[in-house]
């Protein structure tokens, strides 16, 4: 688009699967600015969709999911994603018919409403943003800015009324709308090995925490346990069905470990297996310690063909799946909390919305189903556009404009440190397993950070401050849950306390309650 406009009637940020079908809804009632912090993924062919995965199904079950959650789902965000799902997948379809599609929808065999959405030898999750990508560049009403570094909520008495942004050129603008959409994925650059993008600095996370809106269920951070652990190698997901399929996993010295941790071996639940695995790594004394999965036991050809993509991805590599053993180590994927927000996404602040994995809804409860985000961010994108595109209100346009403008250049001294130190606090202290003691020490040194934090100019000292805010809001959460529960696993209190902690942990201002 030619230049940032001063004001619109819809900001939508993020370009990712929640945020386009939030775009796509909002078109017919008005102009929605679609802002994202790097190029639209869907016009990158190297780009991933939220994170690095081979979760290549958008699957709803209702029971997994409520069983996943580990009693923190909320049922009724469960059944809206289970009743809406099937339309909004149908819809996806119809979008993406045309030549070279690669989308194709099947019933589950056990029941007609579940339904999985495939990609033919590709990545789900990027072939639906593809299909949004281009449905949305059809609507006229949407207009897309690029590398456009949103930092701030521009409010007025309690209502939210535009968005204070940097554009690509390091310029500072201030755009005013009827309402703002939170779309802005995760946080997993919070820990030094994550799957998630660069990209994922947990900035809208921040942005709304900051103009007073409620956070809910931080402390739960899913950790997949196998991630590819090669040096400047992007952490890829490899998935539980490599050992679902019979995949071995190994320490250090090549001999299996999982039977002593769990009866089940290598299909023992991902947080058992992720927890054993830390344990491993730990008595190796390793410098840089990781473990392997083994698959050389297979059929070459099996293997080929059952797990194309990753096959592919490893070779990238000089890793052959059916010859070699991978190294692998547990890596950040998911949070399960974010923004709070109601059915239609409408957060505690008036003109705030937020959709996708920033946002706590409580489909998710204390853990992620796998392949259920996809299908939330289609989901809960769409019913937050609808519920924007209801309420909207006159445009404020008093406060908008170009501001005086600084430089966008070299990073600010000493701010790629401070972002290395919050990931390996965080990664040690409040990672897979967890101690009041270490819980304690995080909290202590990320406060003593901030003085060095305060006042950011450049993007990568907004993205420093912005992971900065999120660590301080999984830790105090983390430190507040004293029991376990979900992905979230403290040594000192390793059991449920249905009593005290059946509930969502909520941060008001400095303080963490929780809420039924």
């Amino acid at each position: 688009m030619k230049g940032l406009p001063a004001e619109t009637d819809f900001v939508v940020l993020g370009a990712g699967v929640a945020g386009l079908r939030a775009a796509i809804e909002l078109a017919a009632s008005g102009r929605v600015l679609v802002l994202a912090k790097k190029e639209f993924a869907a016009s990158s062919p190297s780009a991933q969709v939220t994170a690095l995965s081979d979760e290549e199904e958008v699957v709803l079950h209702l029971q997994d999911t409520l069983s996943a959650g580990d009693g923190l789902c909320n049922p009724a965000a469960v059944k809206t994603l289970l009743e809406d799902g099937p339309e909004r997948i149908d819809e996806l379809i119809a979008w993406g018919k045309h030549p070279g599609t690669k989308l194709v929808f099947e019933p589950e065999n056990s029941h007609s409403r579940y339904r999985s959405l495939h990609a033919e030898g590709e990545s789900t999750g990027r072939e639906m943003l593809r299909v949004l990508h281009l449905k949305a560049q059809s609507l006229k009403h949407i207009s897309f800015a690029q590398f456009a570094f949103s930092t701030s909520l521009l409010t007025d008495a309690a209502q939210v009324t535009g968005v204070s942004l940097l554009d690509e050129k390091g310029v500072p603008h201030e755009v005013a709308c009827s309402a703002v959409l939170m779309a802005t994925g995760g946080l997993g650059q919070l820990y030094r090995n994550t799957t998630n993008s660069e990209a994922s600095t947990a900035d809208g996370l921040a942005m709304a925490y900051r103009a007073g809106a409620e956070v809910s269920d931080m402390e739960f951070v899913q950790f997949h346990p196998t991630a590819l652990y090669m040096k400047k190698v992007p952490r890829f997901l490899l998935s539980e069905a490599l050992r679902a399929e019979g995949a071995y996993l190994r320490n250090i010295e090549l001999n299996r470990f999982l039977g002593k941790y769990h009866p089940m071996g290598e299909q023992a639940p991902r947080d058992v297996v992720a927890r054993a695995i830390v344990h491993e790594m730990e008595v190796s004394h390793a410098k840089d310690p990781f473990v392997y999965l083994d698959l050389t036991h297979l059929s070459s050809a099996k293997v080929q063909k059952r797990f194309p993509r990753i096959y592919a991805t490893c070779m990238q590599h000089n890793v052959d799946i059916t010859e070699d053993v991978i190294p692998v180590r547990p890596a950040a994927h998911h949070s399960m909390g974010g923004v709070r927000t109601d059915l239609n996404g409408k957060t505690n602040l008036a003109g705030l919305y937020a959709a996708g994995e920033v946002a706590a809804t409580g489909v998710h409860g204390a853990n992620r189903l796998a392949g259920n985000s996809l299908l939330e961010g289609l989901v809960y994108g769409a019913r937050a556009g609808k519920a924007m595109r209801e309420q909207a209100k006159p445009v404020s346009r008093a406060s908008a404009g170009v501001k005086a403008a600084y430089s966008n250049g070299p990073v600010d001294a000493g701010v790629e440190e401070l972002i290395g130190q919050i990931q390996v606090l965080l990664e040690n202290e409040v990672g897979i397993v967890r101690t009041r003691m270490g819980m304690q020490k995080a909290i202590k040194s990320l406060e003593e950070m901030a003085p060095r934090l305060a006042h950011p100019k450049t993007r990568r000292a907004h993205e420093a401050s912005n992971l900065h805010l999120a660590g301080l809001l999984v830790a105090r959460s983390a430190l507040a849950r004293e029991e376990s529960r979900g992905a979230h696993y403290r040594m000192d209190y390793p059991d449920h306390d249905d009593k005290k902690f059946l509930k969502h942990s909520v941060v008001r201002g400095d303080k963490v309650v929780f809420v039924s």
